[in-house]
């Protein structure tokens, strides 16, 4: 009978030994930490949980083939999308940064896809000319420039985003009066000045003499120097161009550009 009581008093006794131990071991375990830390900087302090990889942002302007700015085009990229201003400039930010697939919807271009590398910060890649906007119809292109009142030049440029054949007939200068200055095709012999630039390019005569511009083909050239009295305002290029049926019954349809006249001091549409 006193053998149980002693051993019962001994179970409890170590009960209260352990219990001790373990709520002074807590104790000191949560002084130490505090003591710890005391000697941090709270404001320095970075959880590895809440770290947020930097974010990309992407920035440019939409232009076509030829260089020139698409207005109002509507840019994708990881499921965002933003419309481009009047100039054809655009900005989106926080993006992830790495391999994304860069789209562009615009009027009468095809659908830009494009694969980009976006690095953290600010990234611009280039959209024009080789890696612009292909259009999907014919497209001209105009500039006019004047170093003196007396003498202009210019670059004039043609694109066949079809995939057939078209016959560039006609392409008429205009001042801003309405007055004929002269046709780039029939003057100094403009069809054999774009034949020579590509094989895709060709000169036919019959039924009547026209530039044979082979589908998917793009190619610029410059306006010779011209003498005469020049003044600023808008200056139009009036082409007259058919696929085959309408070229073969003289049947054009007609585009019209228009251009201001732009000072070139230097002479040289290609330098900034």
């Amino acid at each position: 009978m006193h053998s149980r009581l002693w051993l019962r008093l001994g179970k409890l006794g170590l009960i209260l030994v352990l219990m001790y131990l373990f709520f002074s071991y807590t104790i000191l375990i949560t002084i130490i930490i505090r003591r710890e830390l005391t000697i941090l900087d709270a404001t320095k302090v970075i959880s590895v949980f809440s770290a947020q990889q930097n974010p990309s942002t992407l920035q440019g302007q939409v232009r076509n083939v030829f260089g020139d700015p698409v207005p109002f085009a509507v840019i994708v990229v990881e499921d965002r999308l933003v419309q481009a201003d009047n100039l054809g400039s655009f900005s989106i930010a926080n993006l992830t940064p790495g391999r994304q697939t860069l789209e562009i919807f615009a009027g009468d271009y095809e659908k830009y896809k494009r694969e980009i590398q976006l690095e953290v910060g600010v990234n611009s890649p280039p959209i024009k000319y080789e890696t612009g906007l292909w259009p999907q119809v014919f497209l001209v292109d105009l500039h006019i420039f004047y170093k003196e009142y007396d003498e202009i030049f210019g670059m004039v440029g043609f694109a066949n985003g079809t995939t057939e054949a078209l016959f560039i007939q006609r392409a008429t200068l205009l001042n801003p009066q309405g007055e004929v200055i002269t046709d780039i095709l029939h003057d100094r012999d403009g069809f054999a000045y774009y034949a020579n630039f590509s094989s895709k390019i060709e000169v036919v005569e019959d039924p009547q003499r026209a530039l044979k511009w082979a589908g998917r083909v793009v190619q610029s050239g410059e306006l010779a120097p011209l003498k005469g009295s020049f003044r600023p305002g808008p200056y139009t290029l009036e082409v007259h161009y058919a696929f085959a049926q309408g070229h073969e019954l003289g049947q054009y349809h007609v585009m019209v550009i228009t251009d201001h006249l732009d000072l070139d001091n230097d002479w040289n549409p290609h330098l900034p």
